[in-house]
């Protein structure tokens, strides 16, 4: 450490000097910048003579700011370059008014530009040389002074001891923030997989309302089982809510199906449906058609109810206003169920064997109003 502060003083003592050209209005002039002990000097020479001249001296307490500043650096010529490249850059203008010389600085900074006017004053040779030796004189009775010299060295050991705790200090700071960023971190990735997790319960509840607004997660496979195939899929083909629910409009749909599923949901969010293993046409009359091809369903007690008996010719009924399930009617659905109490459930011809009561499939009432009503095609999986 005692090394850096002599080798600083010796450097310092013979001065830091750097010239170079600046062109502005056709003339070539030589930007010289020097710091010797406790004088700063900018001068502007042309072809050979000093014309323009700004002088600085620093007070003690200034000096050693400045002997502190270079003492951060070993090699002080190259970072004594480095700033005067700087200001090589920053220099954007010269402009001459009377006896003096403005040069306009403009300095690029994280908040925006800085600007600053240095101005230089016009000097003769003789007056220039006179400055410079006062000057030297001033230098050389202060460098003569031991007492002041000791203090100086003092100052800077106080100096080296406030920056290592300094840098000790920084050093606790940094590893405290590095603790504090570590937890945090540890933090957002848990916000982050808990985010993630709300995020594909919402991404499942969405896709399984884009697959049907009746049905809830898992209704799905319930319904293979009760149809008896695993090896066949569910593709929604009618939704009344977008469709319509005009029953032709159902017919229409159904006309070329072999196999459909039907979903209602009422407007007190009861739900139950059918499924039929034939072509459902509107061509006003029952069905011939063997009764454990249908079968009724809720999905609200997640139960199947089958046909009383095993043979019967009258097992669907179509007609231009409604759908019917059954010889008796055991589920019919009107046309526009959504906006009349036409629709019923009756069952006397399906759900015995399974303990259904006539009226128990829609809560304990006959009529119903229907608030959406889905058809499923049934698939089968190629292998």
């Amino acid at each position: 450490m005692d090394q850096i502060p002599q080798q600083t003083s010796q450097q310092n003592r013979q001065g830091l000097k750097r010239s170079f050209e600046l062109s502005f209005d056709n003339k070539s002039y030589t930007f010289f910048l020097q710091i010797i002990e406790q004088r700063i000097e900018i001068s502007l020479i042309l072809q050979g003579q000093s014309l323009f001249k700004w002088i600085k001296l620093l007070s003690i307490e200034q000096t050693f700011k400045l002997h502190s500043f270079f003492l951060q650096f070993t090699k002080l010529q190259d970072n004594f370059d480095i700033f005067c490249k700087l200001i090589e850059n920053s220099i954007k203008s010269l402009e001459s008014r009377d006896s003096k010389m403005l040069i306009l600085f403009e300095f690029e900074q994280l908040l925006g530009k800085i600007q600053f006017t240095l101005q230089l004053d016009k000097v003769d040779i003789n007056t220039n040389d006179a400055i410079i030796e006062f000057c030297e004189r001033i230098s050389n009775l202060e460098a003569k002074s031991t007492n002041q010299q000791n203090q100086i060295e003092q100052i800077i050991k106080d100096q080296s001891i406030q920056i290592q705790q300094l840098k000790d200090s920084f050093a606790q700071q940094i590893q405290q923030m590095n603790n504090a960023q570590l937890r945090q971190v540890e933090q957002l990735m848990t916000e982050h997989k808990n985010q993630m997790k709300e995020l594909k319960n919402e991404i499942s509840l969405m896709r399984q309302k884009m697959f049907s607004n009746i049905l809830l997660e898992g209704e799905q496979e319930m319904i293979k089982r009760w149809i008896g195939n695993n090896q066949i899929q569910l593709q929604q083909i009618y939704r009344a809510t977008i469709n319509g629910f005009q029953i032709q409009n159902i017919y229409d749909c159904c006309r070329d199906k072999q196999k459909v599923v039907f979903f209602i949901q009422t407007t007190q969010n009861i739900r139950f449906g059918f499924y039929a293993d034939c072509s459902i046409k509107n061509y006003n009359g029952y069905l011939t058609q063997n009764p454990n091809n249908f079968f009724l369903f809720s999905l609200d007690s997640k139960k199947k109810f089958t046909s009383n008996e095993r043979n019967s010719s009258d097992a669907f009924c179509s007609c231009g206003d409604y759908l019917a399930l059954g010889p008796g009617h055991d589920l019919a659905l009107f046309s526009n169920s959504n906006s009349n109490n036409s629709s019923y459930t009756d069952c006397s011809g399906y759900g015995r064997k399974e303990g259904l009561t006539r009226y128990a499939l829609n809560g304990g009432s006959k009529y119903f109003t229907s608030r959406e009503v889905e058809i499923f095609e049934v698939l089968q999986i190629s292998e």
